[in-house]
């Protein structure tokens, strides 16, 4: 749209008598006119309108008025030629007015969307000076944006302007302005509006007034906010506050109810920092009423795949923001990128220090070296089974922004490990220092700082090593299972049949020193409660989870050999997987990671001959079990006092109804003959040391085998039971074993 310049010119006239104080018409009139310009995209009908402007300025040198207007006819040639010098053009006009006329908010507000809109000096060290004193656009766009506030706390628009800038900046002298400026504007009539109550909860929170952000985003959403956002900005507070269930109730609830783009991308945006890009293009695809079960889904998987609890990633994730938000946020918005720097992104927030911490968490270890000549530096290092992650980030021209690099060598220079990789650079005395001071987190770095003999190999050996680090590092997230002390327990596996026919199940037995575990007063009785978390994946993906808490209440408190014994059973289909089980004693930070990366489940429902895993327990001890007919004592500790009767369990599984079978079972000392000696009393004598034998018949496709076995006259030490199962012709034999330990009473 054109504005006639005559018209403008007319106006310009009526200003000059208005100049003497900003009348709510006035500044009506200044919006009006900044909105009109707004529109106009010919560059030659704005430059047009601003030379007639200027002429009647210089008839008119103090009618504020018109150098406000006159501000923003620059600011929109600026807009779009993306020139400095229409920007400062900007800027000269709003300081000439707030000279005039000081306690006009729009005359502050403008110069600060100039000093904003002007950019960072091109030249990032210079530029990082600047800052550090005060003297760069943020600074001065804060300063102005702070005086429109202070003059007219009802101006909201210059208030949420200068809360933005006080957030990006970081620096907490300037988010304390823009909060009290924030504080200010919510005594008045301000304080309805939507937009200012959402920057307000974010500068609380990141100053760290949580329960104030909770407050300013309930009001939001009480005016009539935008509700997915205000319930997102909501969630995340009372995480920062400590109400993680509520805070994980208002995260899905803004999903449900929020149907805006800005609902869209502000969860998008969350979730873009851990989700893969196949993940990303999913969620781009769902509909409204499929985001939130895909986003819950999103996070459970992540639970499961760290045998977390329900809700715990989600928990972690809003930690490691704020975390990352005070220690990793960018101060400058140019980052440079050379050959050196493997992992490049366009998100503006964190350095790359930000982005790992959010994927992985707290590092293991941490490692820098300082001196002169060496560039900021810090290693990290995640301990993990499949392999280490050695991250080395260095900070160049730019003190604030971390970046990745392949090579430890590569924190002395762009191309200097390259160099001594390719023996065409010496290891300096300063290199000497870095690998030095590298050599807890991996052996490579003891072998890199032996000498020349072993360096080049092992160069090659590191730089891959960075090169995986950096590829898995900054595409995988984790959050992997840590207790402050470890619980003495035992876990023991068995493969075994379901409750229908063909099903196999996964039947865990675990057993935990009683004094390791809190007791509970429950009336006349003493409880015990362990949390059991167990997951089965192939190929790092979830095949079946399992979470369940385990009470067990006795008659009084455990004393040091007495144990709490317990087991779950997990079906599982049959296949090759890797097994994952976390016992935690709820009351403490206390627990067991178990990890069984064989798992070997069997069709059962093939017509194979097999036998299934040996279950052992101690009569009268133990868990019970119940097993078709069968209730069997099930002990993950295969330790029994001498003497001890014995419960053992197997099943027989591929023979038809009514076919016959030889079963026979054998105990011998480890590294030696049967002791069953006296069974030869009871069987004969004479032959081979057979404990117990005995013919039966196939009941089924599954035979369950339940026995009782004397143990009253071994003596203390180490067995290995045996069983062995033959088919009615001879033809086929199976064969299970299990080592036991019998102790004095």
């Amino acid at each position: 749209m054109k504005l006639p310049i005559t018209v403008l010119a007319a106006s310009a006239a009526l200003w000059s008598a208005e100049a003497a104080a900003q009348s709510p018409a006035q500044r009506d009139s200044i919006a009006r006119f900044r909105d009109r310009v707004a529109t106009i995209g010919d560059t030659v009908t704005l430059l047009a309108m601003e030379d007639s402007m200027i002429a009647i300025a210089r008839g008119d040198r103090d009618n504020a008025l018109l150098h406000v207007q006159l501000g923003f006819l620059a600011y929109r040639l600026g807009e779009l030629t993306e020139g400095n010098a229409h920007f400062d053009d900007a800027a000269g006009e709003f300081e000439w007015a707030a000279e005039i006329e000081p306690e006009w908010p729009f005359a502050w507000y403008g110069l600060g969307l100039a000093e904003l809109a002007m950019g960072e000096h091109s030249v990032i060290a210079l530029e990082n000076i600047r800052q550090i004193l005060g003297k760069d656009y943020l600074s001065k766009a804060a300063r102005a944006f702070a005086q429109a506030a202070r003059v007219d706390p009802a101006f909201a628009q210059g208030v949420i302007e200068l809360a933005g800038t006080a957030m990006q900046q970081r620096i907490r002298p300037r988010l304390e302005v823009a909060l009290e400026a924030l504080r200010l504007a919510g005594q008045t009539a301000a304080a309805a509006v939507p937009e200012l109550l959402l920057v307000r909860g974010r500068v609380e929170r990141q100053i760290g007034s949580g329960d104030s952000a909770v407050a300013a985003f309930t009001r939001y959403l009480m005016v009539g906010g935008d509700s997915g956002v205000g319930y997102f900005e909501l969630s995340r507070s009372l995480y920062h506050v400590g109400r993680p269930r509520r805070g994980e109730g208002a995260y899905f609830f803004g999903l449900r109810v929020g149907r805006s783009d800005s609902t869209t991308a502000i969860y998008r945006d969350d979730l873009a920092w851990l989700a893969t890009d196949e993940e990303l293009a999913t969620f781009d695809t769902l509909r409204h009423e499929e985001r939130a079960p895909w986003v819950r889904a999103f996070w459970s998987q992540r639970d499961i795949a760290d045998v977390r609890a329900p809700g715990e990633r989600l928990r972690e994730h809003q930690r490691r923001y704020l975390h990352a938000r005070e220690r990793y946020a960018l101060m400058s918005r140019h980052r440079r990128y050379s050959f050196e720097n493997p992992f490049r992104t366009d998100q503006q927030v964190f350095d790359d220090r930000g982005v790992v911490y959010l994927r992985h968490g707290e590092p293991d270890r941490v490692a820098t070296l300082s001196g002169p000549g060496v560039d900021p530096n810090e290693s990290w290092l995640y301990g993990r089974r499949d392999g280490n992650l050695v991250f080395h980030f260095v900070a160049r021209a730019d003190v604030q922004d971390y970046k990745l690099v392949e090579s430890l060598l590569d924190v002395l220079g762009p191309s200097y490990g390259l160099q001594v990789q390719a023996g065409a650079a010496p290891v300096t005395g300063t290199a000497q220092e870095l690998l030095v001071s590298r050599q807890f987190l991996d052996p490579i770095y003891q072998r890199l700082a032996m000498g020349a003999s072993v360096q080049q190999r092992a160069l090659t050996e590191e730089r891959r090593m960075g090169e995986r680090t950096v590829a898995v590092g900054t595409t995988t997230d984790s959050y992997p299972i840590r207790f402050a002390s470890e619980l003495d327990a035992v876990i023991q596996r068995h493969v075994v049949s379901g409750e229908r026919p063909g099903e196999a199940v996964v039947l865990l037995a675990f057993s935990v020193p009683g004094d390791q575990l809190a007791p509970e007063a429950w009336s006349d009785r003493i409880a015990y409660r362990l949390s059991v978390r167990a997951v089965v994946s192939v190929a790092g993906e979830p095949v079946a989870f399992l979470d369940t808490l385990q009470t067990v209440t006795v008659d009084h408190v455990f004393g040091a050999e007495e144990f709490m014994h317990g087991h779950v059973a997990i079906p599982v289909p049959a296949g090759e997987y890797e097994l994952q089980v976390v016992l935690t004693e709820p009351r403490r930070d206390a627990g067991r990671l178990a990890i069984d990366d064989e798992l070997l489940v069997p069709d059962f429902e093939s017509d194979r001959f097999q036998i299934s895993d040996i279950v052992v327990g101690r009569v009268g001890g133990g868990s019970r079990w119940i097993a078709g007919d069968d209730t069997v004592s099930v002990t993950a500790r295969r330790r029994f006092p001498a003497p001890s009767r014995l419960q053992v369990y197997y099943e027989v599984h591929g023979l038809n109804p009514g076919d016959g079978y030889r079963s026979r079972l054998e105990v011998r000392k480890r590294g030696g003959g049967s002791v069953f000696g006296f069974f030869k009393r009871l069987f004969g004598g004479g032959g081979a040391p057979i404990a117990l034998a005995f013919d039966g018949v196939a009941s089924g496709p599954t035979t369950r085998i339940l026995q009782t076995v004397d143990l009253e006259d071994l003596a203390a030490g180490s067995y290995r039971l045996r069983i062995s199962v033959e088919s009615p012709d001879g033809e086929r034999s199976v064969d299970q074993e299990i080592d036991l330990e019998l102790v004095g009473t």
